[in-house]
């Protein structure tokens, strides 16, 4: 994933890498979200969660995070984040 080509060797490929992170307001909102789709048991929206937790706590690695609240903020944000990866000095000289 994005922690592999954060350690590449190759900076052109390291410099090309634009990552977000895309993570609930709180645990508790995710608690709410994965429920109310009802798709899972409660028992696979536990492990769900542990999971989440873990991964949660690599969010300052990113370039980007995003806290997520509806779907159209959240695309929104991550529009800007491109627009904003567009017009990095590096990104046009290597045009």
């Amino acid at each position: 994933g994005a922690a592999t080509i954060r350690s590449s060797k190759d900076k052109f490929i390291r410099d090309a890498l634009a990552d977000v992170f895309i993570m609930p307001p709180d645990v508790e909102e995710l608690r709410r979200r994965l429920t109310k789709r009802g798709t899972e048991t409660a028992e696979q929206i536990e492990t769900r969660l542990t999971a989440a937790i873990r991964e949660m706590e690599s969010w300052p690695q990113y370039r980007y995070t995003v806290i997520s609240r509806t779907t159209e903020e959240d695309l929104q944000k991550f529009r800007h984040v491109m627009n904003a990866e567009r017009y990095l000095s590096r990104r046009l000289i290597q045009k």
